[in-house]
């Protein structure tokens, strides 16, 4: 095969006449090219709405810390939403803010702790603001270690009342088996149920 210098096309080295106009025209054509949107676009709404479809917010009202070991409990409740306070960790805090050391407030005499006091009082003046036709339910989740001190734990209740937090929930894990009791109506929360203080 004889040694051709090359050229500045390369279809001109195919034999048949076909491919030749083929190559011809594709060569011809200009670099350019648009992008079409629409099949793009069609796919991210039927993603979008899949993703709505496949949603559920419940079980995802309350995020259990990883050193907090939570209770468990026969019968439960499905949480719903409202401030929580976690006890564990050697401290008490809500709304991520820490309110007070648990050795601290169970050394205390004093069985109001103030700063949660104050900071679940300008809570429940948000919600009168946001909410001037409701009345408050004084709702609370309290998600704490099953090994923390009793005394801990009745003064953040009592702060809690006092305040007028006084349906008290407490975050459990539900172990099943239990249902409602009898003549009551009630599903088994998941995982961070409540179980009513």
């Amino acid at each position: 095969m004889p040694i051709k210098k090359p050229g500045s096309q390369h279809f001109k080295s195919v034999k048949l006449k076909f491919a030749k106009s083929k190559l011809a025209k594709k060569a011809g054509r200009s670099v350019d090219t648009s992008l079409n949107l629409t099949p793009m676009i069609d796919m991210f709404v039927v993603l979008t709405i899949f993703l709505l479809m496949t949603f559920s917010t419940s079980g995802e009202i309350l995020f259990i810390q990883k050193d907090i070991e939570l209770p468990k409990a026969t019968r439960t409740d499905e949480l719903e939403q409202a401030p929580a306070i976690i006890i564990g960790s050697g401290q008490v805090v809500i709304e991520g803010k820490a309110v007070g050391r648990m050795d601290d407030i169970a050394e205390d005499e004093n069985f109001e702790i103030a700063d949660l006091s104050e900071i679940l009082n300008n809570l429940k003046k948000q919600y009168t603001q946001l909410h001037p036709n409701q009345t408050f339910a004084g709702k609370i989740i309290i998600q704490g270690d099953k090994t923390v001190p009793f005394r801990v734990l009745k003064k953040v209740m009592f702060t809690c009342t006092s305040v007028g937090y006084t349906n008290i929930n407490f975050a459990v894990l539900p172990t099943g088996g239990g249902g409602p009791p009898p003549g009551e109506g009630g599903e088994t929360a998941p995982a961070g149920g409540s179980a009513e203080g």
